[in-house]
């Protein structure tokens, strides 16, 4: 009956029945094999030759279709419904139906990223399609890019080159990097050539088609196919991409991303140099310009630097250490640049939502910048900190204007993400700061209602405790008891909570026994979450919950860890052994698992170990438990290389003591 409607005289019925074949596929995708060719053949019909808003609709079906069916991929439970592959079947029959609705693009839509039409809807099931039939879907797309990427008969050509190039850009995630190596090395030469293209909508196509092939097929650490980038590539590239910096606003916008998604691609090639190092300083000073770029329409000026900002960020993620002295000359001009912010005016709500949001990803810049300067070399524990050791003052009298300026929710995660990378910087030298700033330490740990800005304190808390150290000590009677207060408040959002816990270990690790005056209440809101971990467990709720409860059972074990290491073997002797049962019972709860979580495995294995170390009594108490659950993750942790490392001491003390007992 519904595919019938989808034919019915009247559009609306037409419209609804499309729209009610995507519930039915989500609600009974196991049902569909029988109706599948009808369902095809009506919705090509409405693609070819319905109204937009019809054919958009059946485009839409395929859309959701790819959706479930890459969900089915992913999906480890075997219990979850067959993939019965129907769009790798429909493939080759689909994909010429979808090639010719590229064409049919409405003038201007690259200036509106609202706008939505048959066009972008055909491209984005094309890319849909990419990633769930894979290299089914190369020598169908190729033919119409190489037909029509360099179209130029007449004034509406235009249409099929950004067709074409838009096809290319869609299928580039989904196929392996090796079936398409050759093909993308061959494309570059034209894509750089099209970013000089008469037509703006071409460009901005191409912009973003580039990012694209940075994003999927630019990998200089991967050694199993030709890199795309070279020595000899690499100055057109760069050439290509700076002078488009220059083009109207939306196709710098895009030309921002590739710069950041080619910075990526070199990321773990080298850390000595790349080859993109000849190139940072000169591409970092022409983004800095771009960032000061002014346009009619102010909202699309701040687009613009905000996107020079992020491909800043990415190129000092991704930079090398002959470019640290660029990076740290950096640390200025950026905090001029947030000390500006704090001195505008914002008139009206948009103002100030712009302004919030610059002074963020102005405060999100620094933070990248701390970070990537304070890197230690795993090798001779050298880094780059004296860099910002020398701003030390001026960074952090400028991120406490920030707090004091009343900026929105946003600017004070950012804000406080770049104190905690700051204080990785300092080490215990931030303690002079502290004064100064943990009133709004204390502030964001009682802000419930804006949960990110406490969640994101929390984790600052945690960073401030592992660098002070035992200098925390005179501020923890009142922040241990903000923090078992937010664990046992029904007006604390429960994605915090998890984070709480962990920060509570890093506090009791560094204040050592200094902690013992509050294990008392620790204890008890330890034992609820453990309880709580165990009773959703048992209930094998859906892979929410399943997440959510591993971060719970992530946040017990550290604060237990920190607790026992940071208490010492005497203190946690008198204090601690009474929780080794229950936390072996906890262990107990986690072996049951069917699916193990890495990270929650790890934990709980090396939580043992440091039991065993501090206190090694309480070897007799795990020989009760011999045979247990908990020994499950022992032999995890052997069958799996990965963990072998980050275990074996663990490991090694947790067989010892069985061998004592």
């Amino acid at each position: 009956m519904v595919c019938q409607g989808t034919s019915a005289p009247d559009q609306r019925i037409r419209l609804a029945s499309f729209t009610c074949l995507h519930e039915i596929a989500q609600a009974y995708y196991s049902k569909l094999p029988a109706y599948m060719g009808e369902i095809f053949n009506v919705s090509v019909k409405a693609i070819n030759e319905d109204a937009e808003e019809v054919a958009l609709q059946a485009v839409e079906f395929w859309s959701t279709l790819c959706d479930i069916e890459l969900d089915l991929e992913d999906d480890d439970d075997p219990s979850e419904a067959v993939n019965h592959h129907f769009i790798t079947a429909a493939t080759p029959h689909l994909v010429p139906v979808l090639l010719k609705q590229l064409t049919k693009q409405e003038e201007d839509q690259e200036l509106d990223e609202s706008s939505w039409n048959i066009a972008m809807a055909a491209g984005t099931c094309l890319g849909l399609m990419a990633r769930t039939a894979q290299e089914a879907i190369v020598p169908l797309v190729m033919p119409f890019v190489q037909e029509n990427i360099s179209k130029c008969a007449g004034p509406a050509d235009w249409r099929c080159r950004e067709a074409a190039t838009f096809a290319f850009g869609s299928i580039l995630e989904g196929p392996s990097q090796s079936s398409l190596a050759d093909t993308v090395r061959q494309a570059m030469g034209f894509l750089l050539q099209a970013m000089k293209d008469p037509n703006p909508y071409v460009r901005d196509t191409t912009a973003w088609t580039i990012g694209r092939v940075f994003e999927f097929q630019h990998d200089a650490s991967n050694t199993e196919v030709p890199p795309l980038i070279t020595q000899e590539t690499l100055p057109q590239v760069v050439q290509v991409l700076l002078a488009s910096l220059q083009d109207e606003v939306h196709i710098a916008i895009r030309v921002c991303d590739a710069i950041g998604r080619l910075a990526e691609g070199f990321m773990g090639a080298s850390d000595n140099t790349s080859l993109l190092s000849g190139f940072f300083k000169e591409i970092i000073t022409v983004l800095l310009s771009t960032a000061q770029r002014q346009d009619p329409s102010q909202m699309d000026s701040t687009r613009l630097q905000i996107s020079a900002f992020e491909a800043i960020n990415d190129l000092v993620r991704a930079a090398a250490k002959d470019t640290m002295d660029t990076v740290g000359q950096l640390i200025p001009v950026f905090l001029q640049e947030i000390q500006k912010t704090c001195g505008m005016t914002a008139q009206t709500n948009e103002q100030r939502e712009k302004q919030a949001e610059l002074q963020g990803q102005l405060c999100g810049v620094l933070q990248v910048l701390i970070q990537k300067l304070s890197e230690e070399d795993p090798r001779d524990k050298t880094s780059h900190k004296a860099a910002v050791l020398q701003y030390a003052d001026q960074i952090m009298d400028t991120l406490l204007r920030v707090f004091n300026s009343g900026s929105a929710t946003s600017v004070h995660e950012e804000a406080m993400l770049a104190v905690g990378a700051f204080t990785y910087a300092c080490g215990r030298a931030f303690s002079k700061y502290l004064p100064m700033f943990y009133p709004y330490l204390r502030t964001g740990l009682m802000n419930h209602k804006e949960w990110q800005v406490c969640l994101t304190t929390v984790g600052t808390l945690g960073d401030v405790a592992r660098n002070v150290e035992s200098d925390l000590m005179p501020y923890c009677d009142e922040l241990v008891h903000l923090l078992i207060h937010n664990l046992g408040s029904n007006d604390v959002h429960r994605s915090i909570k998890p984070q709480i816990l962990s920060t509570i270990g890093d506090v009791a690790l560094q204040v050592g026994e200094g902690f013992e005056k509050y294990l008392e209440p620790v204890k008890r809101m330890l034992h609820q979450a453990m309880s709580l971990s165990v009773q959703q467990a048992a209930q094998n709720q859906d892979d929410d919950f399943l997440d959510y409860n591993n971060e719970l059972r992530i946040g017990i074990l550290e604060a237990y860890s920190g607790i026992f290491q940071g208490l010492g073997p005497a203190k946690a002797e008198a204090n601690m052994k009474d929780q080794v049962p229950v936390i072996i019972e906890f262990a107990n709860s986690i072996g049951k698992d069917q699916h193990m979580d890495d990270t929650v495995v790890r934990n709980c294995v090396n939580l043992l170990g440091d039991i065993l170390s501090t206190v090694p009594s309480t070897a007799a108490v795990l020989q009760r438990y011999a045979h247990g659950d908990w020994e499950k993750l022992l032999g995890f942790c052997n069958e799996n290389s990965h963990l072998q490392d980050d275990t074996q001491w663990a490991l090694s003390v947790i067989q010892n003591a069985a061998g004592r007992a």
